[in-house]
């Protein structure tokens, strides 16, 4: 389900920019409300995205620790059963040399010194098999430890996947409402929609959207992650992924900052836990620019006021100004 609308969503939407005006619709909205729905939808659908691809990565990150924890279990489970073997062995010995048991063989003793002697053994027998037996309960009681943590793990994984049927489902709506929405539209109405607006929070010249690369002062990382932002530019917005040939959000950025070394998660919610916290004023390029609470988008700011970014299905990757949406946090992960 994932690939299909990952591969189709943006397309899907992209393709009504040129598609025939359907028929004269009583309810086919005004274009400034049009663009209000769209931005609103898509931004439902992107929250829904990026929610999924968090999960995701959860998901990933618990299958791992399972693998560990079976790993712990199994080898826990030989460490109970070789004490348990141990202390049967022990057992067993004991009995078959004195079917009377070591007490009653001691009692009979005639020899004083045979019956000292007897004791310290005795008492040394019963202080090792005390030993052996603490040691089997603690054997036993870390490997309950190691089964609960790994029923825990299975839980989350359960639960998380269910989360993502969930944000699938909401993408999918979401998508679907927007397509039927602007397939009402007139092609110059559609390509309004598109190209004309900018998140539904666009806030003057400063925020119109460029497809031409500007020039970038930085240096290490930081350059090379804007480098492979920039070279995105004009490549399509679709859910879920993360190049070549089209992106997400977190998937540039991911993308990006891959090529520069820096590993990232795909999800925009998780890369803003990642790195250090940088203050507006401390802003540079390459840090990571978050928005909207809880965060579900992300760009890379490029300097002088602007980001690269992949905003939204039936649109490109694009330079735009770093104040096109409500900004809720910057983190500087190179």
């Amino acid at each position: 389900m994932r690939a299909a609308v990952a591969a189709g969503s943006g397309v899907v939407l992209a393709a009504t920019l040129s598609a025939s005006p359907s028929a004269a619709d009583p309810q086919t909205p005004s274009l400034s409300e049009a663009q209000r729905k769209v931005a609103k939808l898509s931004h439902e659908a992107e929250q829904a995205n990026e929610r999924y691809l968090e999960l995701k990565t959860e998901v990933d990150s618990a299958k791992k620790q399972i693998k560990k924890l079976r790993a712990d279990v199994k080898a826990q489970e030989s460490e109970v059963d070789e004490v348990r073997n141990d202390l049967a062995k022990t057992i067993t010995d004991r009995l078959t040399s004195s079917p009377m048991g070591p007490t009653t063989q001691l009692l009979a003793s005639g020899d004083p010194d045979e019956f000292l002697n007897g004791l310290a053994a005795l008492q040394s027998y019963n202080s090792t098999q005390a030993d052996r037996l603490a040691a089997f309960e603690r054997e036993a009681d870390e490997l309950e430890v190691r089964r609960k943590q790994l029923s825990s793990k299975l839980e989350v994984i359960s639960d998380a996947q269910a989360e993502m049927k969930k944000q699938q489902t909401t993408l999918d709506k979401r998508v679907a409402e927007a397509e039927d929405l602007v397939e009402r539209l007139t092609p110059a109405e559609r390509e309004e929609v598109y190209n004309g607006d900018h998140g539904g929070t666009s806030r003057g010249d400063d925020d119109r959207a460029s497809s031409s690369a500007p020039k970038v002062n930085a240096s290490g990382r930081a350059k090379k992650a804007i480098d492979f932002a920039l070279a995105q530019l004009g490549e399509p917005y679709s859910y879920g992924s993360a190049g070549p040939n089209s992106w997400d959000c977190s998937g540039l950025t991911m993308a990006a900052f891959g090529a520069a070394g820096v590993s990232l998660p795909h999800s925009s919610a998780a890369q803003s836990r990642m790195g250090a916290s940088v203050s507006r004023s401390s802003m540079s390029p390459g840090d990571l620019v978050f928005y909207y609470s809880p965060v579900s988008h992300v760009g890379i700011y490029i300097g002088n006021g602007k980001i690269v970014h992949a905003p939204r299905p039936g649109r490109s990757v694009e330079v735009v100004g770093v104040d096109v949406m409500p900004v809720s946090g910057i983190r500087r992960v190179g």
